[in-house]
């Protein structure tokens, strides 16, 4: 069943009482079953969008998407919507950018993801988003310089080389399970008392790593390091190989590894090293960090890998700032179902944070206003302003707009909506001039009593 909000009252005084019982009421209807289905469909979805078309072709995925953003009522417009999600925002020329409800831009930056610039650079198959990771716990990635030295690092942002290997975005090879044998080891002591160099020939340690064929569409790693191939069209996936992770027999090995090409930085003279971020840098082994040993994640003591700061980017917009929008935006839609004066009320309770803190100017504010229909009406309701207004010359429009606001709240800005006592003020204005206006019985003088707080 879904949820209906409770509005006793009409007019200021129920929306006083709306404001009242807001947070319980939001959360009751956050915790419908209706609203709830809708947002876990979305969340075990969305990951599976790649295109436009995936997106506009999934009504659900799509009610949720434009929900967020007050742009329910262009469901049915496939097409259009299609052209303002492919066109993207970063041509000025697009549609998003043209448009001057803002809601579209907003859309449109929110899925930049399917835009038709995303799409081109998708086809290059670097797969760094897929292979976006993060190492929890013990471990290194054993990677392999060009010039045959092994080193380690625990940054496994990784990608695909135009070879198909996986690497790192320095281009060094990862090593993969199969090479766990190939890995070079410190110098160790025999049972006499004699060291002996125990590293591998260099032609015998080149990683043979993890190759990613071209006819793969995307790639999926889990915590094992498991690498997937999957193909066009889903399905269980091919396994490519498995990322290994390594560490070293001393328990001060950390501290003992050295960097990656510090030798060559020392030999610099009056060079400011920065410091070194051991999540980022490659280290080599020395003497005193003991012997690399290596194995699958997950055991033996060795942590696992994670989706990384690009998945987790991706992860933030499904579940946080979608969803909270959606749930915003949907418990208003509730509200005017009931009286469509409270959801414009609510609406512009919210947008009008938003707006007055934008770096934009003024009139540029007075614009974006303009072309908002919700807030729009809001605006022209409590200035007493006719249908007709709609249709004069913009900059006409926006000269009365300051004039009146001026003239009401003392500012021709749209800046000093951002404090709740003004807002408040202009609600209240547009609350009381709207029951005038569907006929609630007031005089002339009762109206100006209202609205001067009598």
């Amino acid at each position: 069943m879904s949820f209906q909000p409770v509005l006793p009252l009409t007019g200021y005084a129920g929306w006083r009482f709306l404001e009242r019982t807001m947070e319980r009421q939001q959360e009751a209807f956050n915790k419908s079953q209706t609203t709830q289905k809708e947002l876990d469909y979305f969340a075990k979805n969305i990951g599976k969008v790649t295109s436009a078309d995936d997106l506009v072709s999934d009504y659900r995925l799509l009610k949720v998407a434009l929900g967020a953003f007050g742009l329910q009522d262009d469901i049915g417009n496939r097409y259009f919507i299609k052209k303002v999600l492919t066109e993207g925002i970063d041509d000025d020329k697009s549609l998003a950018n043209k448009l001057s409800d803002k809601s579209y831009y907003n859309f449109a930056k929110a899925f930049s993801f399917v835009s038709a610039d995303a799409s081109a650079v998708a086809t290059e198959k670097d797969f760094a988003n897929d292979l976006s990771l993060k190492i929890e716990g013990a471990g290194y990635l054993a990677v392999m310089t060009p010039s045959g030295e092994v080193a380690y690092t625990r940054n496994a942002s990784l990608q695909r080389d135009a070879d198909g290997r996986i690497v790192t975005a320095e281009g060094y090879t990862v090593a993969s399970s199969r090479d766990v044998g190939l890995l070079p080891v410190a110098a160790a002591e025999t049972e006499t008392g004699e060291e002996t160099d125990t590293d591998t020939d260099e032609e015998e340690t080149a990683f043979s790593g993890i190759t990613i064929p071209d006819f793969v569409e995307t790639v999926t790693v889990n915590d094992k390091g498991e690498v997937y191939g999957h193909f066009e069209g889903g399905g269980q996936g091919l396994l490519l190989g498995r990322l290994i992770l390594t560490n070293f027999s001393d328990e001060k090995a950390e501290e003992a590894l050295a960097v990656l090409g510090a030798e060559e930085a020392d030999a610099v003279e009056d060079v400011d090293a920065p410091p070194v971020d051991r999540e980022t840098a490659y280290f080599v082994v020395t003497e005193g960090s003991g012997y690399p040993i290596s194995g699958p994640a997950l055991e033996d003591g060795f942590g696992s890998f994670k989706r990384g700061e690009a998945v987790e980017a991706q992860e933030v917009f499904d579940t946080e700032m979608i969803t909270a929008a959606f749930l915003t935006r949907s418990f208003e839609l509730a509200v005017g179902e009931q009286d469509e004066g409270m959801r414009l009320a609510l609406n512009i309770d919210r947008e009008l944070v938003t707006l007055a803190a934008d770096d934009i100017s003024e009139d540029a504010k007075w614009f974006s206003i303009m072309g908002s229909g919700p807030m729009r009406s809001v605006f022209d309701t409590a200035f007493g302003l006719p249908n007709s207004f709609a249709s004069l010359d913009l900059d006409r429009q926006l000269d009365v707009y300051k004039a009146k606001a001026k003239a009401m709240f003392g500012d021709t800005s749209v800046s000093q909506f951002s404090g709740d006592e003004m807002r408040e003020k202009l609600i209240k204005m547009y609350m009381i001039r709207s029951d005038a206006d569907t006929g609630a019985g007031f005089s002339s003088g009762q109206i100006a009593l209202r609205l001067l707080g009598g």
